[in-house]
């Protein structure tokens, strides 16, 4: 089907320049001609009063001279705003063009632009306008989305290698029990069980990068939630695994109620208590505190451990990632990063700190109910 005309953005630009500056001249003119006709009609008054009083006097003439100046200055002020006319549309369409560089810039960068050259930047110079100011927008937006995409291949190659081992390791059982000399049943049973234990961590993992994925996004189910009932059933859960590592919780749950997610702040929770005790030392303590301040519910936990540099604080809500050899436990290095992700779909704000004596303290805020 066959698309309708449209002037683009340049050419109504320059007939809005040009109309304007027609417009102008025409009032100008229009002016100019009323003032000068006024000037010839009192002429006229004065040679018709002198023919009056004299009869023989050139009276006539003087009217039909007069009458042909004002025509010949009226032609002239056609031709004149003709012109003007067409030397205000020429500069309307050029001041139009540069006016509009910057735009087409944009658009073309726009298109040539795929998801492997998302380094590139307008960086566009000139005086502080719109244009300009559109354009750190766009370049901005170019930021965040080459973050983004790199943290998406990272984390799709992170995924992939964390499900790479368990995969591996079922392959090997399942090849041992096929290549090798027939098994007793209670070798088949060993294999079995640790296949079992292969396939629950896989399918742990998953759940937590489903977890993750859901947390990324804003929440689905917000409503009125106490925060503070919400940890103090993620504590009766972890108490069994904190008594067996030998670490004492300390807990001052005051009331603190917020509203988001009830399931995605569980999962918070749950992920922030597993994280203190995986990395603790043996004998060592974990402090839950939940209050109100102001306009926001504050969350914190501080746990006991090894040192924890502070250059390891940001990578440590990466996905996949752990600090280095300061820091215990086991686990898929995905608990802080589902912290991260549930708190930024709140529209709250996660702060991590080192403790001089070893251990970290995790400060979660999030909007209080208003």
């Amino acid at each position: 089907m066959r698309q309708p005309f449209r002037l683009t953005v340049r050419a109504r630009l320059a007939l809005l320049l040009a109309a304007l500056a027609v417009s102008t001249g025409l009032v100008l003119l229009a002016t100019n001609f009323l003032l000068v006709r006024a000037s010839f009609i009192d002429a006229i008054n004065r040679a018709m009063s002198q023919a009056a009083r004299s009869p023989g006097g050139p009276g006539n003439a003087s009217q039909h001279t007069v009458s042909a100046s004002v025509s010949s200055f009226l032609m002239l002020d056609w031709l004149l705003l003709a012109a003007v006319a067409v030397a205000a549309g020429g500069l309307a369409w050029l001041m139009a063009g540069r006016m509009l560089r910057p735009l087409r810039r944009i658009t073309e960068t726009a298109r040539r632009i795929t998801g492997q050259d998302l380094h590139e930047r307008l960086a566009l110079s000139g005086p502080r306008d719109e244009l300009t100011e559109l354009g750190d927008t766009f370049d901005a937006m170019l930021a965040r989305l080459e973050a983004a995409f790199t943290d998406q291949q990272l984390f799709a190659a992170n995924a992939a290698h964390e499900l790479r081992t368990p995969l591996a390791v079922m392959r090997a059982e399942l090849d041992l029990l096929l290549t090798g000399p027939e098994p007793s049943r209670r070798e088949v049973a060993e294999v079995a069980t640790r296949l079992r234990r292969t396939v629950l961590d896989s399918q742990r993992l998953l759940e937590r990068l489903l977890t993750l994925t859901r947390g990324m996004l804003a929440p689905g189910d917000r409503e009125p939630v106490a925060l503070d009932r919400i940890v103090r059933e993620s504590l009766a859960a972890a108490e069994e695994a904190a008594h067996a590592q030998g670490v004492t919780i300390r807990r001052a749950l005051r009331e603190a109620r917020a509203y988001g997610d009830p399931w995605l702040l569980g999962e918070l929770a749950t992920n922030l208590l597993s994280n203190a005790i995986n990395h603790n030392r043996p004998g060592g303590w974990i402090d839950v505190d939940t209050r109100a301040e102001e306009d926001h519910v504050v969350l914190e936990i501080t746990n006991s451990g090894q040192l924890v540099a502070e250059a390891d604080l940001a990578r440590l809500l990466e996905p996949f990632r752990r600090a280095g050899r300061q820091r215990t436990g086991t686990g898929s290095g995905l608990g802080l990063s589902i912290v991260r992700a549930v708190v930024a779909a709140h529209g709250g704000e996660l702060a991590l700190r080192a403790l001089p004596g070893g251990g970290l303290a995790v400060r979660v805020s999030l909007p209080a109910i208003p």
